[in-house]
């Protein structure tokens, strides 16, 4: 249980550290350096864009199998010929003065964790990412013309920011190496297999529609005979519309406690037979290959691993820290400071004992 919540914790924190000035961190927690330059190179670049690797790879395997099928069918006989990138080419030009290069997309590309980019082939994200500079800088530009620069609350802002960015910069320069430590990782993992507890997992299909009518023409169109994942592709809003509804493998113990009952009484290849309403909208579930986790294998587990022993020394660091220091702490009316009670432990405010793809 600790395990977990320090999973769930390591998470938030890596999402704190990847938004560093300069990416600073673009290696630390990178699967194999993220995205490298040389999957970015138009003669080297994979037909089917990045795909992530260790457990969560099973969950994306079959839309990557599908895609590559399809992919194939289409390619020419034989492939064009690609220019070889020389140097580092200016790539947008603003107003002929703001000048990007290359060099700055890459740089932009390696910050993003690779799930974010499944399936999305490096030149598309490449050309997302230039389209981004550009608009950027145009709202940029417009703040600047309307004098929000030169604001008193501004200014504050950008005080503040400073601040923060020097205090990851001095947590990203103690902490980075001893996450990167192969030692200290086989000794995290070796606690993680005596942590880790056998649960149930299975792979989760998804239909999420906006409104109730929807949500009921879709159960309509299911008790008929409808193919769920051709009606999710069709019908759903959720992300994972492009892939036939499918979310992956999800242990049970992850979800959140409304959809776990709704599951948890699923036998494989049933749906619900009615839909769940949450504030995100209406939700219909269907699951397939169940079977029990796994403890994930030490390679598939570093990156994981890193993030929690980052977590784990951070925490050490900054209990050293506020000993040192003295410190005067106050409630929110200013009477002497009393803890606030912690809420009780549930299921949707933790991480399962290993990382898989999450429902969305």
């Amino acid at each position: 249980m600790k395990f977990r919540i320090c999973c769930a914790a390591a998470a938030l924190s890596l999402v704190y550290f990847e938004t560093s000035d300069g990416g600073a961190l673009k290696k630390t927690f990178s699967k194999e350096g993220q995205i490298e330059d040389a999957k970015i190179e138009k003669d080297k670049a994979p037909a089917d864009g990045v795909d992530g690797k260790g457990d969560s790879g099973r969950t994306s395997q079959t839309a990557q199998t599908s895609s590559s099928a399809s992919s194939s069918a289409t390619k020419p006989a034989a492939q064009v010929e690609k220019k070889k990138i020389v140097g580092d080419p200016i790539v947008l030009k603003i107003n002929g003065k703001k000048e990007y290069r290359r060099s700055q997309i890459l740089a932009d590309m390696k910050l993003i964790p690779p799930q974010m980019v499944q399936g999305i082939a490096p030149d598309k994200l490449f050309e997302m990412l230039v389209t981004q500079k550009l608009n950027t800088y145009l709202m940029i530009e417009q703040a600047k013309k309307a004098g929000l620069d030169r604001t008193k609350d501004f200014m504050e802002r950008v005080e503040r920011f400073k601040e923060e960015l020097l205090g990851r910069t001095f947590l990203i320069r103690e902490l980075a190496p001893k996450a990167e430590n192969e030692a200290a990782l086989k000794a995290r993992y070796t606690k993680y297999l005596v942590e880790f507890k056998k649960g149930r997992e299975c792979k989760v299909f998804h239909i999420m529609v906006s409104s109730e009518k929807a949500a009921k023409e879709a159960l309509e169109s299911l008790a008929k005979g409808a193919d769920f994942s051709k009606l999710a592709a069709e019908k759903s809003e959720a992300p994972s519309k492009s892939k036939g509804g499918e979310e992956g493998y999800i242990p049970l113990d992850m979800l959140p406690a409304e959809i776990k009952d709704k599951i948890s009484a699923l036998k494989d290849g049933e749906y619900t037979k009615d839909f769940l309403k949450t504030e995100n909208g209406f939700h219909i579930f269907k699951i397939t290959d169940s079977r029990d986790t796994t403890p994930q294998k030490f390679e598939e587990a570093k990156d994981m691993l890193k993030q929690v022993i980052m977590h784990e020394e951070m925490m050490k660091l900054l209990e050293r820290l506020e000993k040192q220091a003295k410190v005067e702490r106050f409630n929110e009316d200013g009477s002497p400071f009393t803890p606030a009670k912690e809420t009780p432990e549930t299921p949707s405010s933790t991480t399962a004992t290993q990382p898989t793809a999450a429902a969305s």
